[in-house]
């Protein structure tokens, strides 16, 4: 890894600890199969800026600016979605204050897709950026879909950690220590995480839905997850329990944050669409 590389490694964490994107992916499905990954990703505009001034700031040879939209390694990434998925087309993407790209991805056999639901891997920080161990199979969406009339699709979704696997709990007295620190630089910190985040994740099909056990139907749209961090952060209680509970699974976030205004996760293990 080169040292421009390592540099933007080591900024990996500030940009997601800072709370500063937002990742939007839409899959598309027709009668056949076959269809079309839309994926959205934007980031604050000042935090690009930042690592504008970074890239330039390390290496003054460096000609060509940092860019958010960056085609050919989005066209690398195409493979990262399962077999036979190919790139389609992309685009520079803004909104006021953020800036991104937006993406199109096309597959032939959705058996194929996979889906990592979580944002790491989205950042253009270089193809031969090496960031650590590759995620595991049990942490992507997976498919499986037969034709007919109607279609079934089942989304199979990612294993949730065994509690028994979970580190060992801290004892009382560090649980009260915690819970002692949790004074208002420390909410503030959580709110700083939270303002503007948003993470979404849905699956809209050709024609209307037939039927579905999914939790979250709208017309042809499901949403399996759609999380709004701006509600969360107008409820301190939520922010102390999160703080001091810290959930390392889909399930643990849901039943800390509740029915807010802005938040749809999907918890069953499999959903089954009929179209």
């Amino acid at each position: 890894m080169n040292r421009l590389k390592l540099l933007l490694f080591v900024l990996l964490p500030v940009i997601f600890i800072s709370g500063c994107i937002q990742v939007n992916t839409k899959v598309n499905l027709i009668k056949d199969g076959s269809g079309t990954i839309e994926e959205t990703f934007l980031m604050k505009s000042s935090v690009v800026n930042m690592m504008k001034e970074f890239v330039l700031t390390f290496d003054s040879t460096k000609t060509d600016e940092f860019n958010m939209f960056n085609e050919n390694e989005l066209k690398d990434k195409a493979s990262n979605y399962g077999e036979g998925v190919k790139y389609k087309s992309g685009e520079k993407f803004s909104v006021e204050g953020y800036e991104g790209y937006k993406v199109f991805y096309s597959f032939s056999d959705i058996n194929k897709v996979i889906i990592n639901p979580s944002p790491e891997d989205k950042v253009p920080f270089g193809d031969d950026l090496e960031s650590g161990e590759k995620k595991s199979a049990q942490e992507t969406l997976k498919f499986e879909f037969k034709k007919g009339n109607p279609s079934t699709l089942v989304i199979k979704f990612p294993h949730e950690r065994n509690k028994n696997e979970k580190t060992a709990e801290v004892d009382d007295s560090t649980s009260k220590y915690q819970d002692s620190t949790f004074n208002s630089d420390a909410l503030q910190k959580l709110v700083d995480m939270f303002e503007g985040m948003k993470l979404s994740l849905s699956l809209n099909v050709q024609d209307k839905i037939k039927g579905s056990d999914a939790s979250y139907v709208d017309g042809s749209t499901i949403s399996l997850m759609s999380i709004d961090f701006s509600e969360i952060i107008k409820h301190k209680e939520i922010l102390e329990e999160l703080q001091k509970n810290k959930p390392e699974s889909m399930e643990e976030f849901k039943e800390i944050v509740g029915a807010l205004p802005g938040i749809k996760i999907e918890l069953k293990e499999k959903v089954t669409i009929k179209f």
